[in-house]
């Protein structure tokens, strides 16, 4: 697998493009680590130091930095780009929506959404003693019409003993915002869960490295 890269007009932008789909119509804007619970791969990019946000087309992926020189950036996307398509793992959990349909959520829908993550972080992973969105088990959040909420989530591992608890927590946290008439906690693992989905605290409260050892 080949993978160019083009310069584009702003030099804290580089695109890449792999040879292969990324997504199969529109754009997806990821402005930070938070926003990319929907991809797996946009968790790998963001462990990378310096980089400050994403844009997946459908052909390509552009990274924007916040620091760094790309010179020594480069390396350690390519890499994670290439394993990424080679492991055949999707590049996001659901249909990407184009960027235009994105503003078309409503702000109220929005900030529920937002509201149920900062409720999800109550919840407590009991083998890592560590909260669920930090640890990268909730892929995605998204609010319905008449206050429904669907919660997408995985554990570490199949089989993992606690899993109905962190189901029933997570159901019982969301539940509990303003707004939310009911939660629908649905359990994937699609892709499988891997330490590269925590945040940087979460690792650091876990004792791992910056290469994903421990």
């Amino acid at each position: 697998m080949f993978i160019q890269t083009e310069a584009t007009a702003d030099p804290a932008r580089l695109k890449f493009l792999p040879g292969r789909q990324v997504l199969p119509e529109g754009t997806l804007e990821i402005s930070d680590r938070k926003d990319a619970a929907c991809s797996p791969l946009a968790l790998k990019l963001f462990g990378v130091s310096g980089v400050a946000a994403l844009s997946f087309g459908t052909d390509t992926i552009t990274v924007t930095k916040e620091s760094g020189d790309w010179q020594y950036l480069k390396p350690p996307l390519l890499g994670i780009i290439m394993e990424h398509f080679m492991s055949g793992s999707p590049v996001v959990l659901a249909p990407a929506r184009p960027a235009v349909a994105a503003g078309a959520v409503s702000a109220e829908a929005q900030a529920i959404a937002e509201t149920v993550r900062d409720a999800l972080r109550l919840v407590i992973d009991p083998e890592l003693g560590y909260n669920i969105v930090d640890l990268g088990l909730v892929y995605d959040v998204a609010v319905e019409q008449g206050g429904g909420v669907t919660i997408e989530m995985t554990t570490t591992t199949k089989g993992c003993p606690a899993t109905n608890y962190l189901k029933e927590g997570a159901g019982d946290a969301a539940s509990s915002v303003p707004g939310v008439e009911y939660a629908d906690v649905r359990l994937t693992y699609e892709p499988p869960w891997s330490p590269e989905m925590m945040t940087i605290d979460a690792k650091r409260h876990l004792g791992i490295a910056d290469d994903g050892g421990w």
